[in-house]
């Protein structure tokens, strides 16, 4: 006790005895009480470090899980990748295309896989992509796979919305269909021709080159989509910028048909409303004519653009990672790229070619840099604006 106005004084605690070191005897007793401790406390530190351990390995995950899985050799490879696919039993791909070129793909890959189901969103890609940045940004993770332009990746690399994958199918595609960090697996692409109304234009007289597309005789009689950037990306990759830049502007004083949608201009070339189109798809080109329309087509010289490459990409943080690298095989595979071929797609698969007159064969074909148009984007769309002038 202490009395009014004195001050407390606290005694300090006395100095903790030293630990036991093990073996060590005090007292004639043993540290048994001491180790009893440390063992009370053990199995709370072993889950403590395995839920962190767990956590650190989730953060990494699909990246590296699926990186290490492809190290594997094929055959143990290809188990593993369907043994953990079978307990996630779908996948979600958001598709840029249409529903029936779509339900080919699924059923097949369904068929190849009966225990996996593919969900599909389709949209626009531009509405897909906005929407994946969306759900990024808000900390959900719907998407597993996503066909999309090898433009658009630039931008999803950005929003850590993709990852690498370094599927052992991409040996067999074209050159451009593929980079080398391992975001970009192509699907692919499409040419970029020159159609003519029959009718309107002979062969001997349809243009074969930018050059002759500058002529006078065409003034006025150019059809073009109004989305341009592809065509002109692979301009400015042939020709360097400035000479690319250069044709652009000769270009745009030729008073060109521009309109919303390159099969809309093709069907007008058709009927007639102007001769020539000069970045129609080959595809599209091939199946008028087949179809009886007075078209046909050349292609361009000294090469061919060629639309953006149709990137198949994975989330960065898929729900079902290992249904979408079996999906992502599956596509890029001989089987899935065939039937791209039968869609009268230029596939990215290099073995598949028709050997006709149809056939690209050994032309120079121009893919444009995904990356670095994809930082230019911009800038691409102020010059295309002069092509409509």
């Amino acid at each position: 006790m202490r009395r009014q106005g004195q001050k407390e004084t606290r005694v300090p605690p006395p100095p903790p005895k030293s630990s036991p070191v093990a073996g060590e005897e005090r007292g004639g007793g043993t540290i048994g009480a001491t180790i009893r401790d440390r063992f009370h406390y053990l199995p709370i530190l072993v889950l403590m470090g395995f839920l962190l351990g767990a956590s650190n390995v989730e953060a990494a995950t699909a990246e590296e899980t699926l990186a290490g899985i492809n190290r594997l050799p094929p055959a143990e490879r290809q188990a593993t990748l369907m043994r953990e696919a079978k307990k996630e039993g779908v996948v979600i791909w958001y598709a840029a295309m249409n529903r029936e070129d779509l339900r080919q793909f699924t059923s097949a890959f369904e068929a190849e896989y009966p225990f996996l189901k593919v969900e599909v969103l389709t949209s626009g890609p531009q509405s897909l992509l906005n929407r994946i940045l969306t759900e990024y940004r808000a900390g959900k993770y719907t998407y597993d796979t996503l066909n999309v332009r090898s433009s658009a990746l630039y931008t999803l690399k950005k929003a850590n919305a993709v990852m690498r994958y370094d599927t052992p199918n991409r040996k067999a595609l074209r050159a451009g269909f593929y980079d080398k960090e391992g975001y970009m697996n192509g699907l692919w692409a499409s040419l970029l021709v020159y159609l003519f109304n029959t009718h309107q234009v002979s062969r001997a007289q349809a243009p074969k080159s930018i050059d002759d597309l500058l002529e006078p005789k065409w003034r006025g009689k150019l059809g073009m989509d109004k989305d341009a950037d592809d065509w002109l990306a692979a301009v400015l990759d042939f020709y360097g910028d400035d000479k690319g830049k250069q044709m652009a502007r000769a270009l745009g004083t030729q008073k060109l048909q521009i309109r919303n949608g390159r099969s809309l201009v093709s069907q007008l070339v058709a009927a007639g409303e102007f001769p020539v189109q000069i970045d129609a798809h080959h595809h599209e080109a091939v199946a008028l004519r087949k179809a009886g329309a007075p078209v046909d087509y050349v292609f361009p010289e000294p090469f061919i653009p060629v639309k953006a490459v149709s990137a198949f990409v994975l989330s960065s943080q898929p729900s079902h990672p290992y249904a979408a690298a079996l999906l992502v095989d599956f596509m890029l595979s001989r089987k899935g790229q065939e039937i791209a071929y039968r869609q009268n797609r230029w596939p990215a698969h290099k073995e598949l070619a028709t050997g006709g007159s149809d056939d690209v064969g050994n032309r120079k074909t121009v893919v444009p840099n995904g990356d670095k148009w994809g930082s230019r984007y911009e800038e691409l769309v102020q010059l295309s604006g002069l092509l409509g002038r």
